[in-house]
């Protein structure tokens, strides 16, 4: 191992050595399991956890005396406990001895001390969870065994469902939402290492009941790897440090939060494929229930409310023109504007592409409303004539050749294909959105969810424009009858 690791981990005990008043800003939070070199494990275990830096020969010891002492027991111990072991056969100790002594000759400053075992401590979390949080899950079922009081602090917000591997799931099912981790066996035990022992046979045995109970296919040959994988987990070396199960149980959320939305996003999407997207609000309304609840749990895993991200205000980009059809409904209105009644409700001027189109939508509603009646040509001089024609607007000219060539009837027809193809657009955003969001590996899991959420909030008032379309048309159709 090399980098800033190797070097953090080399340079803390070198500060230690050099120092030995250094090591009380580091044994409350740093462990001998946080170092990845065995060797400098065993040092760091002699100096901090098994206190070598306050033992009286180096506090007797002149100040400039204390590293050559507090050398000489580092290796001493180290010695005593390599022939306890069994493993003394496999060191070289005038390399050992060669490597302690220049430990303290290669730190520039012994007060970075406190910092050199915060790289430390970033590394070994980063060791415990995995680069992409792989050994997340494993690490979560570690720390409740090794501390089993965790488990409260698991229980409601981390579900069975959240773990990507099934197995891993079950296990913590059984160990967590079951309360396996609370019964009274476990917790009237006085001594940790007697909980950790009694809780790891009592969970190999309620997973071989629930196995067969529930009728699970596994094979009577892996239940003796399945007692040594619980064996391994209590081991404190899977898990440096157990109290952390929450910030563990986290990640395994995180995780199961991204995969989650992703698949939501799949499903709105995959409503894309029939015409018009009729499934559409139903799908994303789900996604939205589901996403309250990712909401919830996050919020409880945090332990704060406001850790989800706000929605997010949707960047929309430029629709595709349905110049054809948008003619063919405004001229339809001009020609007919009693179909305005059967439109209104659902039908929007965002459903038109074009500023002009959108323009005269706005105006013919204005002058239904306003007056009844719709006469082209006043109506389009009359908004030049106040300045309200803006950019892209269509000319005079242009809508009385809508107003010449409309069809009355088709309003509702064309319409909603307006519409069917705005939730079409806006779904394909706050997919693409989403799936950005998820992408992302920086992006926080609230950040996710707000993401989600505002895009998700934005396609559906659009979709349920649909339903009241075709609602629209069903009662048209009965009246025509």
């Amino acid at each position: 191992m090399s980098g800033p690791e190797a070097y953090s981990e080399e340079a803390l005990l070198g500060s230690v050595l050099a120092d030995p008043r250094r090591a009380l800003e580091v044994r409350g939070w740093l462990r001998a399991e946080d170092f990845a070199d065995p060797w400098r494990r065993e040092i760091y275990r002699l100096l901090v956890d098994r206190h070598l830096y306050a033992h009286p020969t180096v506090l007797a010891a002149p100040p400039q005396q204390r590293t050559q002492v507090l050398g000489r027991l580092v290796l001493e111990d180290l010695h005593a406990l390599a022939t306890a072991d069994g493993w003394e056969s496999t060191a070289d100790w005038e390399q050992v001895a060669d490597y302690v002594t220049s430990l303290p000759a290669g730190v520039p400053d012994a007060s970075n001390a406190a910092q050199y075992g915060r790289v430390v401590a970033q590394s070994s979390l980063e060791r415990t969870v995995g680069a992409q949080g792989e050994f997340a899950e494993r690490a979560v079922l570690a720390a409740v065994l090794a501390r089993p009081e965790e488990g409260a602090r698991l229980a409601g917000w981390l579900k069975g469902g959240d773990f990507q591997d099934p197995w891993m799931g079950q296990m913590y099912r059984a160990l967590v939402e079951e309360k396996l981790y609370a019964h009274p066996a476990v917790t009237l035990r006085s001594s940790p290492a007697e909980r950790r022992e009694v809780l790891a046979r009592m969970f190999y045995e309620q997973l071989q009941h629930k196995a067969a109970g529930e009728r699970w296919t596994v094979p009577a040959s892996v239940w003796p790897a399945v007692a040594q994988q619980i064996h391994a987990l209590t081991t404190t070396q899977q898990v440096p440090h157990p109290e952390h199960a929450a910030q563990l149980g986290q990640r395994v959320l995180q995780t199961s939060i991204q995969l989650q939305v992703a698949q939501g996003s799949w499903r709105v999407e995959n409503t894309l494929t029939v015409l018009g997207a009729p499934a559409a609000e139903m799908e994303i309304n789900a996604v939205l229930n589901t996403l309250r609840g990712l909401e919830d749990r996050w919020e409880q895993a945090m332990g704060r409310v406001g850790a989800v991200g706000a929605a997010m205000a949707p960047q929309t980009s430029p629709r595709p023109e349905m110049a054809f059809t948008e003619d063919a409904v405004l001229s339809s209105l001009l020609r007919d504007p009693g179909q305005l009644e059967q439109v209104a409700f659902w039908l929007r001027a965002e459903d038109f592409t074009q500023p002009g189109r959108a323009q005269l939508f706005t105006a013919i509603q204005e002058a239904v409303t306003n007056r009844g009646t719709v006469d082209p040509a006043l109506m389009v001089w009359d908004a030049h004539r106040r300045g309200t024609a803006g950019p892209g607007s269509l000319a005079p000219e242009q809508v009385w050749a809508m107003y010449q060539a409309g069809q009355p009837g088709i309003a509702h027809g064309g319409g909603q294909q307006l519409v069917e193809a705005t939730i079409v657009h806006h779904v394909r955003c706050a997919t693409s959105a989403i799936n950005a969001a998820v992408g992302d590996t920086t992006a926080a899991p609230g950040m996710v969810i707000g993401t989600a959420r505002g895009h998700l909030q934005h396609a559906s008032s659009h979709a349920s424009r649909l339903a009241t379309a075709a609602r629209a048309g069903m009662r048209t159709a009965q009246g025509a009858r």
